[in-house]
């Protein structure tokens, strides 16, 4: 980090990189305030806004983090969200899926992935990792996203079933769905349904008003 950077930063936003990749036409990591995030063409990827909304969700749920010894992140992205998790369960192993390659290439250079102890990252679609997992986790966190999109496969009975396999006995799922427009508005019932034939229940919690968080119980 130069010190010219960090010091305006604190003044403005500054763009220390501007990449691509095979699932993101644009990925831009900036310097806020003396902190890297990392951002998509219209949205925040990880720590920034999305950082946020998972310190406020982990405030709100109140989880019983002493029955929490194995988690999955779908959608690991930079690692925001193990870092959070560490802070409430150090010892824990944490499992991330990454489709994005390049999204792994910068969490390593500007966000330390590679020193995040008892993590294992898997470059891979999320989809897939859950038909080929054997393993069971007790916390489940699907933040799985192409831009602001979450990919029509992991909003499907097969995929959640998948989840649902792979998740340890009274074990939570935690799904960050966005809200951008009218039909992302009304994908929100139907989804709860959906979680609802899968887990026997689903609960919808606001935290901001930019989407809504399922979650869900084995």
């Amino acid at each position: 980090m130069k010190k010219s950077d960090q010091i305006l930063s604190y003044l403005y936003p500054v763009t220390v990189e501007v990449t691509s990749s095979q699932w993101n036409p644009v990925l831009e990591v900036v310097l806020n305030g003396g902190k890297y995030s990392l951002n998509s063409e219209n949205t925040n990827y990880s720590y920034g806004s999305l950082y946020s909304l998972f310190k406020r969700i982990f405030r709100r749920l109140k989880l019983d983090w002493s029955g929490i010894n194995s988690v999955l992140v779908l959608g690991f992205g930079t690692g925001g969200v193990a870092e959070i998790i560490r802070k409430y369960k150090p010892d824990c192993s944490i499992d991330g899926v990454e489709i994005d390659s390049k999204v792994l290439e910068l969490g390593e250079k500007y966000f330390k992935t590679g020193q995040l102890k008892d993590v294992t990252i898997h470059c891979t679609g999320a989809a897939m990792f859950l038909k080929e997992c054997t393993n069971r986790f007790d916390l489940v966190i699907i933040d799985v996203y192409h831009d602001i999109n979450v990919p029509a496969e992991a909003e499907t009975y097969e995929f959640l079933e998948n989840v649902r396999n792979v998740l340890g006995r009274g074990g939570v799922v935690i799904f960050n769905k966005s809200i951008f427009d009218k039909r992302s508005r009304e994908q929100i019932p139907v989804l709860k349904e959906l979680y609802k034939k899968v887990f026997g229940e689903a609960e919808i919690m606001t935290v901001m008003v930019t989407g809504r968080i399922f979650i869900a119980k084995n």
